[in-house]
């Protein structure tokens, strides 16, 4: 068991047989020149389509994807026949389609026969109405990306939204019921030999008054496919003592009232191998009702340290390598399932403490969900959770304290020590209103002891009388500076650059200069999360002025490339699983406030200039990352951001001819990243009206997953 090489190729083609089956591959079309560079509608006449959903994928001449799931095929509203049924799609296929390929996904691919495949070219007028009138959320994906002006680029934007508000489908993707019966019902054919894989006993947790809780969970285990050894501690037994007696390679630990489906135990079996066998594995989640139904799902992210002092991954099956289980259990009280698996977590992160990749790889996440949480399963008192979490942060020595909410909350300590001298770097024309009072709202509103605040002009000659009266006010205060960069034209990434090399604060923060702050201590926040060795750049919770949220942090390959998460989200809402409103790692966030190490900064050699308007914030946030540092979104950092109002659109005027040689230039340099980012769970759809919701069909690759980052 300790060769992880072999028990990788022991399974490797268990994962990908069962995906095999629930996946096939119905027909291809090679467009010609009437339908290249041009909206199109597909029809397909499909049958056998009960437990399956049809999409359609764009590939390039060499056979790889153009974009994920170009969209999905839905049913012709006024046509029914026999046993099969006419289906029909809208989409744009640009100029480097070489095939179209349809495809069957579902529990009941392998059923569905399709006849009759055709694409013909609609007038663009025709397209956008009927997407509109179909989806009209489109108008909320219009409004989520200002638009530029003129009619090339209006239309040019409007083509790239209808083509992401094509994937969606129908409203029927956000039932979770049809999502299980389509793509997590198993069979015990699903699965190879259970000798062929670690062994899993479970140790049920079960404080006293729970019985019916209890008896369900003693059901689910007996009803496994390979039922495995596993103990109810009660009474006098203690968690240890019901560890030492259970045999297996890992131990699932259950609360009572958490039970499995049956095929838990063989796909955990199968995931451990294929992830090399990690100390801990967390599965994802859903709820019960009292009749059965299922619903909530959690659909959880890569696990990490902030996240995880929230406790709201602390819920479902956990499996823990039996060796880790006993070096991290304690004395303390072992009556809360939740509370054994956060005591077992952070103190295993903490034996990682002090090193640069800290926790990496003790940790993953396995896509399924493997347990089912009934209405009388018991929860663990938030004081409780809130306990061992604090004396976790003592013994680390960081700067917060918790609160004992649900989810649990962090709070500054008073006594926290200064972070260090922080170098405020705002590019701005310093021309319009909104910018004066957006930059002295940072000088006058933010609390924080050492900050110096760089305010860089980049245009080819002097300021004029405007911006010299601008500056003259921004003068005024004693800890800023104004500077004129001779330039020819606007490049972020070179102005940010200049200025890095002539100031020396400790840290750096990129600002827009078209950000407020709304917390005055929103920068002592960002500066905290940087206090960890482990983290190397943090964001900013962002809101529009009308309250909703503009930046939650970046999820990589939302609308294309990488977009904002909770973008219009009520600023009140918590959102999916709360992450609207809990510090957590992620693999990116936005440049327009950006928190960095000056020396993280100085290894990757500074923002990437060949992206002098947009994705250089996501380009400098991944090569941190790669480095082995953490990407942090810190909501207790707020600030109010009027997005685009000083330079317009990344790509209007002089800069629009660049963004698809930018796009193809981050798909190059970042595919992987944003094909699967760890911390946006690939049952969870890509569509940027619905990212919350479950993906029709999920991105589960066993080849691509086997290569995930680990955070």
């Amino acid at each position: 068991m300790d060769d992880v090489a072999a028990a990788r190729a022991l399974t490797a083609a268990a994962p990908r047989s069962r995906m095999q089956r629930r996946s096939q591959l119905l027909a291809t079309l090679r467009p010609d020149d009437r339908l290249r560079g041009h909206w199109v509608r597909l029809q397909v006449r499909l049958s056998g389509m009960e437990r399956a959903i049809a999409h359609v994928t764009l590939c390039a001449g060499d056979g790889t994807p153009l974009d994920r799931d170009i969209t999905r095929l839905r049913p012709a509203p006024a046509w029914r026949g026999g046993s099969s049924q006419r289906f029909r799609a809208i989409c744009f296929l640009p100029e480097e389609a070489a095939e179209l390929r349809l495809t069957a996904v579902g529990s009941g691919a392998r059923a569905v026969r399709a006849t009759g495949l055709s694409c013909r070219p609609i007038p663009r007028w025709r397209a956008a109405a009927q997407l509109l009138l179909r989806q009209p959320q489109v108008l909320a994906g219009l409004a989520a990306r200002p638009l530029p002006l003129g009619r090339a680029r209006l239309r040019d934007r409007l083509r790239q939204v209808l083509a992401l508000s094509a994937q969606g489908g129908e409203a029927e993707a956000a039932d979770h019921a049809r999502w299980t019966a389509l793509f997590d019902t198993w069979t015990r054919a699903d699965f190879g030999n259970p000798s062929e894989s670690c062994s899993i006993g479970y140790v049920v947790v079960a404080p006293a008054g729970g019985d019916a809780a209890l008896a369900g969970t003693l059901q689910s285990l007996e009803a496994q496919y390979a039922p495995p050894a596993r103990t109810a501690p009660g009474g006098a037994v203690s968690f240890r003592d019901a560890v030492l007696a259970t045999p297996g390679d890992y131990i699932g630990i259950l609360q009572a009232g958490e039970v499995l489906p049956r095929h838990a135990t063989m796909m955990a079996a199968a995931e451990l191998l294929r992830l090399g066998l990690p100390d801990i594995a967390i599965a994802d989640e859903d709820e019960v009702d009292p009749t059965g139904v299922r619903h909530t799902p959690s659909f959880k992210p890569a696990p990490n340290h902030l996240l995880m002092l929230s406790g709201t991954l602390s819920r479902g099956v956990w499996f823990v390598r039996r060796r880790t289980l006993l070096d991290h259990l304690g004395s303390e009280d072992d009556s809360w399932a939740e509370a054994i698996r956060l005591r077992l977590w952070l103190g295993r992160h903490e034996v990682e403490a002090g090193r640069r990749e800290a926790g990496r790889g003790f940790s993953r996440r396995i896509p399924f969900i493997l347990s089912h949480r009934r209405p009388d399963t018991a929860a663990a008192p938030p004081e409780l959770l809130a306990g061992i979490i604090g004396q976790h942060l003592a013994r680390i020595g960081a700067p917060f304290t918790v609160r004992p909410s649900w989810p649990l909350t962090l709070a500054l300590r008073a006594d926290a020590p200064p972070g260090g001298r922080v170098t405020i770097i705002i590019p701005s024309t310093l021309r319009q209103p909104h910018c004066l009072d957006c930059i002295t709202a940072i000088l006058r509103g933010t609390e924080y002891p050492d900050l110096d605040l760089q305010v860089a002009i980049a245009q080819p000659g002097p300021l004029d009388a405007v911006q010299e009266k601008g500056a003259a006010a921004i003068r005024t205060f004693p800890n800023a500076t104004v500077t004129w960069l001779e330039a020819e034209s606007f490049n972020f990434s070179w102005v940010n650059n200049q200025i890095i090399a002539r100031t020396h604060g400790e840290h750096v923060l990129l600002l827009n200069d078209d950000v407020s702050p709304i917390r005055p201590d929103w920068l002592r926040w960002m500066v905290a999360f940087l206090q960890d060795p482990a983290v190397g750049v943090v964001g900013a919770r962002l809101l529009y002025r009308d309250g909703t949220v503009q930046h939650a942090g970046v999820i990589m390959g939302l609308s294309e490339v990488g977009d904002h998460a909770h973008r219009h989200l009520p600023g009140a809402a918590p959102g999916y699983m709360s992450r609207a409103v809990l510090p957590q790692q992620l693999s990116a966030v936005t440049g327009a406030c950006m928190l960095l190490r000056r020396s993280l900064l100085a290894r990757v050699g500074g923002l990437d200039e060949g992206y002098p308007s947009a994705f250089n914030d996501v380009d400098l946030a991944l090569r941190i990352g790669e480095l082995g540092y953490g990407v942090v979104y810190a909501p207790q950092a707020e600030l109010h951001h009027l997005e685009l109002q000083t330079y317009g659109s990344h790509y209007a005027g002089d800069r629009q001819p660049f963004y698809r040689e930018e796009v193809d230039r981050m798909r190059l340099r970042w595919g992987a990243a944003w094909a699967a980012d760890p911390f946006h769970n690939p049952n969870l759809s890509l569509d940027a009206a619905r990212h919350w919701q479950a993906a029709f069909p999920p991105r589960i690759d066993p080849a691509a997953r086997a290569a995930d980052p680990v955070p």
